[in-house]
C-alpha cells in the first residue's frame, strides 16, 4: 500500500516482458480502467488512484506494453465482464452485449464516430441503472481507453487501422495491400 506502480513494475516485478516499454497499466485489473505509462508514478492508495480516475480494488495489475492495441485490451476486458454478467438486470445483460458487438466492430473496421457518442450514453446507463457492481463497472476499459488513448482508437473507427496491428483491421489492410502490390507486380 503507498508503492508507486513504476517501482512495483520494474523493482519488485522485473519490467516489462521482452524489456519493452510501458504502454498502460490497469491498477486493479481492468476493473479500474487504464492509465497510460506517464502515470506510472501514481501510488497504490485509495486517494491517489481516485485523484488519477482510478481505483484500488483486487490488487491485480494488468501491464501493457508498447505493442498492445488498448481498443483490443477494452474489448478482451468487456468480453469477460459479458461473460460474467449474471443476467439478472437488463442494463448489464443487454448493455455489456451491445458494447462487445460495438468494440468488436472498431477492431474489425467497422463503424463510425457515431458510435462514440452511443459508447458515452450507453456508459453512462450501464452505471447508473445496474443493480451490482459488475454492470457499474462493464464501461471502465473503454472508458479510460478513450480518455487516455483516444487516437487510437479513433484511427480503427476513422482510419480502419490498428496503430499497433493486432486487430483484425490491421490483417485485412495487410492483405489489402499486399493484393495491390500482386496486381502491379
Amino acid at each position: 500500500m503507498g508503492t508507486p506502480v513504476s517501482e512495483l513494475i520494474f523493482k519488485y516485478g522485473g519490467g516489462v516482458a521482452d524489456g519493452k516499454k510501458l504502454k498502460a497499466f490497469a491498477p486493479s485489473g481492468p476493473s479500474s480502467g487504464y492509465l497510460p505509462a506517464s502515470m506510472a508514478d501514481v501510488h497504490l492508495d485509495f486517494k491517489s488512484l481516485a485523484d488519477a480516475g482510478s481505483m484500488l480494488g483486487s490488487g491485480a495489475l494488468v501491464v501493457c506494453s508498447e505493442d498492445r492495441c488498448m481498443l483490443d485490451m477494452a474489448l478482451n476486458a468487456t468480453e469477460f465482464f459479458r461473460n460474467e454478467s449474471c443476467g439478472k438486470c437488463v442494463p448489464c445483460r443487454v448493455g455489456s452485449q451491445k458494447l462487445v458487438e460495438m468494440l468488436s466492430g472498431w477492431t474489425e473496421g467497422k463503424g463510425s464516430s457515431a458510435d462514440l457518442t452511443l459508447i458515452d450514453e450507453l456508459s453512462a446507463t450501464l452505471r447508473q441503472t445496474s443493480i451490482c457492481g459488475l454492470g457499474q463497472v462493464v464501461p471502465a476499459p473503454i472508458a479510460s481507453v478513450l480518455k487516455h488513448f483516444r487516437e487510437e482508437v479513433e484511427s480503427h473507427i476513422l482510419h480502419y487501422e490498428c496503430p499497433s496491428e493486432v486487430c483484425p483491421c490491421a490483417r485485412s489492410a495487410r492483405a489489402a495491400s499486399s493484393s495491390a502490390s500482386a496486381r502491379r507486380a
